[in-house]
């Protein structure tokens, strides 16, 4: 009886439009691929974990953290969301990148799996990136990736990844702008099991140490290109949009920039 009091006295959080009939009992991971460093982005991430747990399953939200902060992940998920846990949490050092990956938004999704698990559902968080000091990636580093996926599903019976990652990483195709070309996360996890996304492209400005075309001019603010115009907040399945995926998911909004979450 504990649990159901528990579902209904959970906090409101906001499906994601057009995510729900994408999961079906068979899909084991959703892979959402972002441009680091904005703060729609790991929001619409939050409001699929909100999607994801109408199903009842089992649900690991996957970050793109090195595994050495997985400690720290799952005391601040077992912790009351106080200020000093969450200053224990940013203790952890991944936290200490100035890049887009440990921003405020991202720390604002832990949260949303943190009331998540605290209403009675299971969540559990995964830090999956194998490698500490990221310069770029590899085939080991895609491999690792895949590789922690899989074992956090098969250690859930009938668990459900939504995994938000570097829209790269996320991709079904090869890493073409590698010499030779090497599978990315997205094409090594089972086609007939996964859902891959990418961010739609509407502009705005994200939070990193570079720009677009690559040039570093220190870590902030960088404008995004638009490519398309604003689309609805929510998902759209359709693998003809963008040449690797699955679909796009949009936010509804041109982005806005989000800072690290350590200041």
């Amino acid at each position: 009886m504990l649990l159901p009091l528990l579902l209904a006295l959970a906090p409101a959080c906001t499906p994601l439009p057009g995510l729900d009939p994408l999961i079906t009992p068979e899909t084991q991971f959703v892979l959402f691929g972002e441009y680091h460093g904005t703060v729609e982005m790991p929001g619409a991430v939050a409001d699929a974990l909100c999607s994801a747990a109408a199903t009842g399953r089992p649900l690991i939200l996957g970050i793109e953290m090195h595994a050495g902060n997985q400690s720290a992940l799952d005391t601040y998920l077992r912790s009351d969301g106080s200020d000093s846990a969450r200053t224990a949490l940013l203790e952890a050092p991944g936290w200490r990148e100035e890049g887009g990956r440990t921003t405020g938004a991202i720390l604002d999704l832990i949260e949303a799996s943190r009331r998540l698990a605290r209403s009675g559902r299971q969540v559990e968080i995964l830090a999956f990136d194998p490698v500490e000091v990221v310069t770029g990636t590899s085939m080991e580093r895609e491999a690792g990736m895949a590789e922690r996926l899989r074992a956090a599903v098969a250690r859930r019976p009938n668990g459900l990844a939504i995994v938000l990652t570097g829209v790269g990483h996320a991709s079904r195709e090869p890493w073409s702008s590698y010499t030779p070309p090497f599978p990315a996360l997205g094409g090594l996890l089972p086609r007939d099991r996964s859902l891959v996304l990418a961010f739609a492209r509407p502009g705005g400005s994200y939070w990193g140490c570079a720009a677009p075309d690559g040039t570093r001019d220190g870590c902030k603010p960088y404008a995004m290109p638009v490519r398309e115009p604003v689309a609805p907040r929510g998902v759209r399945a359709d693998p003809g949009l963008r040449a690797g995926y699955d679909g796009v998911y949009s936010a509804g909004a041109q982005y806005t920039p989000s800072r690290p979450a350590r200041g």
